[in-house]
């Protein structure tokens, strides 16, 4: 029988910016376009009152990979509730 060759896959090169400072963040708030574009508002919460720190636009896609990577690292897998299911059918 003849094997089958594993595939050597090239390391992905990431690069990074030293420059760029974490920010601390409380609140998202997430927009979805009808061609699916979704647009992400990232917020902190001051005295003063919310300051938004960043806006992403990214796939919708994109943005159900990012909640996967998100979930598993908190190994957090949230179930829908019963009443927005019941909603959803009428």
């Amino acid at each position: 029988m003849e094997k089958k060759s594993a595939k050597i896959h090239k390391p992905i090169e990431i690069r990074l910016k030293s420059d760029l400072n974490p920010i601390w963040i409380d609140n998202i708030n997430i927009g979805m376009r009808e061609d699916n574009i979704t647009f992400i508002r990232f917020l902190t919460n001051l005295p003063e009152g919310m300051a938004e720190q960043v806006q992403i636009m990214t796939s919708k896609e994109h943005l159900k990979k990012f909640i996967d990577v998100l979930c598993s690292s908190v190994n957090y897998y949230p179930t829908k509730k019963e009443s927005s299911i019941k909603n959803k059918q009428k």
